[in-house]
């Protein structure tokens, strides 16, 4: 199954994720705040953002309000956060489903909240990236 990392990130640390999850793949990603994709070729969407004010980004959000319905898409989300209570993964997810896609997986990774958010993504959260990747793969069947 042909999968697409699909992200939005302001400071790094969710592209950081995103890179690790599509090299444990073997996909291309996708940056929002730089292109557009093409989902003609997409049989598993990963979508992931970082948590603004507690909410996944507007790019993310815009994306999703206009992804066109897949009934039995499959897709899976992830987000990174420092702050507390975020709802990026819940908010995507309900995007999702509601398009048609079955949101078989997600992934949150969670730092510490400092102004400066500084050594995250860590080695152990890169670490679960990986497993969350390979985790993916076998849903995927392969």
């Amino acid at each position: 199954m042909k999968f697409l990392v699909v992200y939005f990130s302001r400071g790094g640390k969710t592209r950081k994720v995103a890179m690790t999850i599509a090299h444990e793949l073997g996909c291309e990603t996708i940056d929002l705040a730089e292109e557009s994709p093409d989902l003609s070729r997409t049989g598993f969407l990963v979508v992931g953002s970082g948590n603004y004010g507690g909410m996944p980004g507007d790019k993310i959000l815009d994306f999703l309000k206009v992804l066109p319905e897949m009934s039995g898409g499959k897709a899976a989300v992830f987000a990174t956060s420092g702050g507390p209570n975020p709802k990026g993964i819940p908010a995507m997810r309900k995007i999702l489903e509601a398009k048609g896609y079955e949101v078989v997986s997600s992934f949150d990774c969670r730092g510490q909240f400092t102004l400066l958010s500084r050594g995250h993504p860590t080695d152990d959260d890169l670490r679960d990236a990986r497993a969350f990747a390979n985790d993916l793969k076998k849903i995927a069947g392969g």
